[in-house]
């Protein structure tokens, strides 16, 4: 019987020893953090040993490249390591500044983020938390969350919740449980082995991170105060404020539970932030929604805070906006850029009930190129289709008018100030060629309901008449001359909406024989709720010609494209989304098939030839 209950005693003296030497104190469920602040509260980034180890080392391009691991602590008696990148230029002058990278959902840190960055002067740490095996570490150490699990693949229903599971810390409800809390964590780690380099300037760190590393880029900012400067990309933004929360048909994601929000949602991070800070972003994004980070980035503490918006996309940036992050990082952390200050905005009525004047008022206006305006009164984020105005200069500011829409709908104006790229920086391989000019935007102002004239609601049947300048459009693999595809909201705007009956139409010029898809997106985002949804394609071959040539379609002409489409497409009233393409992926008897089969019969390289995309015939129903 001694012996037996010797044994007990014994277990119970080693599991405390084991859960004592944890990198996260012990806490009881009264104890439960409920602010961003007591969440970290005595984790120390530089207590324990980081114990790094180099898998692998290579020169490319004139940057050191190491693939390495290191220790993000001890949780539940078990370590955690983390891998990634670390690269920084062959040749330095002292001390340098030094940037973290943290990748994006489902992906993996990536050699060319450091490779870029390094290029660019800076030393920089990519961190793989999702571990999956990183770019030529096949057969090395990777990432190993132990006991805890913060990757998408072995945990991914704690990005949400924070309730136990045996891979959580704790045994009750707790922000500690989140994915997101420990990879912050090891992102906090990581500042400490980028202050632990000899190359590396300590006080100039920065931060950057897309769509899942936005969000992660926010977090870590309002954490840790070692990071300088931050520019989340496509997310960061919070969850929705009540105003918007609670608007019909506003496209956002319901509410987590309250204590989430209390110590998980960057809203309550941005509240910690008074380093500079770039957003870069689409305005039409799933993820970084655009009105919501308008709204929760008041609350940054920040006296440099800016904006890069890409008019139209989803997801991604062009160019023009994708260089601002590195010149936003050039002024804040290496000293030898100007960025732009944001510019300000005004709204005015020109003539009561007849139109708005937006005006302009940008720094440094002897650089600026052009300046665009864009504006809506869709009240769906994800399905907003924005119209576009050009600004004339007029007496050291630009202005542009903008006609009254409507008078029953908020309005929602922003600006984009594109200026003369004048100093040299270095690129993304994807890229090709460096921008003429680099993008940042204005605040975005919000005009409320009121009188206004309804006149310019008035149908039109032209879509899109010449082509010239794709303003209302985004394109994607534009030089690919099989893949090439362009996209527009613009057919869910009231004025563009399809009469009932009538048949989608284009003209075209092409001296060799082609084929276009048309695409479309039927209640997308679930703009209208309660309403059916799907995407379809319709497909177009066509002979060669010297002269203009007339494509038309009509709702029956469009198939599902894959199986999550089960009802044929009805009416055009709730299409959110138009694409024209080169080439499609769809699904045949549940097989992948990609459009046209023989690619290579249907090359069209550019210029491509459009003109009059509009409605045929049908009627338009009485108001």
């Amino acid at each position: 019987m001694f012996k037996l209950f010797g044994v007990v005693f014994l277990c119970a003296v080693f599991f405390v020893e084991i859960t004592s030497a944890d990198s996260l104190k012990l806490i009881d469920e009264k104890d439960i953090p409920k602010t961003v602040r007591a969440l970290y509260d005595g984790f120390d980034p530089d207590k324990e040993p980081l114990q790094v180890k180099v898998l692998k080392e290579l020169e490319q391009d004139g940057v050191i490249i190491q693939m390495l691991a290191f220790t993000v602590g001890k949780f539940k008696g078990v370590k955690s390591r983390i891998s990634g990148f670390y690269g920084y230029p062959n040749k330095t002058k002292g001390k340098i500044p030094a940037l973290i990278q943290l990748h994006g959902g489902g992906q993996r840190a990536e050699m060319r983020s450091v490779k870029y960055a390094a290029q660019n002067g800076y030393a920089c740490l990519a961190l793989n938390w999702g571990g999956r095996t990183l770019e030529g570490g096949e057969g090395l150490e990777g990432t190993d969350w132990g006991a805890v699990d913060a990757t998408q693949k072995g945990h991914n229903s704690h990005y949400a919740s924070l309730m136990p599971d045996p891979l959580t810390i704790d045994q009750f409800e707790s922000p500690r449980n989140s994915n997101w809390f420990l990879i912050v964590l090891a992102g906090m780690r990581g500042v400490s082995f980028l202050q632990n380099q000899d190359e590396v300037d300590e006080k100039r760190i920065g931060a950057f991170g897309h769509s899942m590393g936005g969000k992660l880029t926010v977090m870590l900012t309002g954490a840790d105060k070692r990071i300088k400067a931050a520019a989340p990309s496509c997310g960061g933004c919070g969850a929705a404020p009540k105003p918007i929360g609670q608007w019909a048909s506003s496209g956002v994601r319901p509410l987590k539970s309250p204590l989430y929000h209390q110590t998980i949602d960057d809203a309550q991070y941005l509240k910690e932030i008074n380093v500079p800070i770039l957003y870069l972003g689409p305005t039409n994004d799933f993820n970084g929604i655009l009105d919501l980070m308008y709204a929760n980035w008041k609350k940054l503490k920040s006296n440099e805070v800016a904006y890069s918006v890409t008019p139209h996309m989803n997801h991604r940036s062009i160019p023009e906006h994708v260089i601002s992050c590195m010149l936003f990082f050039n002024d804040h952390l290496k000293r030898d850029f100007k960025f732009p200050q944001t510019p300000k905005l005004e709204i005015d009525y020109k003539e009561p009930n007849q139109a708005k004047v937006a005006r302009i008022f940008p720094e440094m206006e002897e650089l600026v190129e052009r300046v665009e305006v864009f504006y809506s009164d869709d009240p769906h984020i994800l399905t907003r289709f924005w119209r576009t105005v050009r600004a004339r200069k007029v007496n050291g500011h630009w202005e542009a008018d903008i006609p009254l829409i409507g008078g029953m709908k908020t309005l929602y104006v922003l600006a984009n100030i594109y200026y003369k790229l004048e100093a040299r920086v270095e690129i993304y391989p994807w890229m090709n060629s460096s921008p003429k000019t680099f993008g940042i935007t204005s605040e975005m102002e919000l005009l409320r309901p009121g009188g206004g004239n309804n006149k310019s609601r008035s149908p039109v049947r032209v879509i899109e008449a010449n082509f010239d300048s794709y303003e209302d459009w985004y394109r994607l693999e534009w030089k690919n001359p099989n893949w090439w595809s362009a996209y527009t909201r613009k057919i869910k705007d009231p004025q563009h909406i399809g009469p009932v009956g009538s048949r989608l139409v284009m003209d075209v010029k092409s001296d060799k024989a082609g084929v276009i898809f048309f695409e479309l997106k039927d209640n997308g985002w679930n703009a209208f709720p309660g309403k059916g949804k799907g995407s379809y394609y319709s497909r177009i071959d066509f002979d060669g010609s010297d002269d203009w040539q007339k494509l038309s379609v009509s709702l029956r002409d469009f198939k599902p494209i894959d199986g999550r489409t089960k009802l044929p497409l009805m009416t055009w009233e709730r299409v959110t989304e138009l694409g024209i393409r080169g080439r499609i992926a769809v699904e045949i008897n549940g097989e992948r098939v990609e459009l046209p089969e023989t690619a290579s019969k249907y090359r069209w390289p550019e210029p491509r030839e459009f003109k009059n995309l509009r409605w045929e015939g049908g009627k338009y129903p009485s108001l």
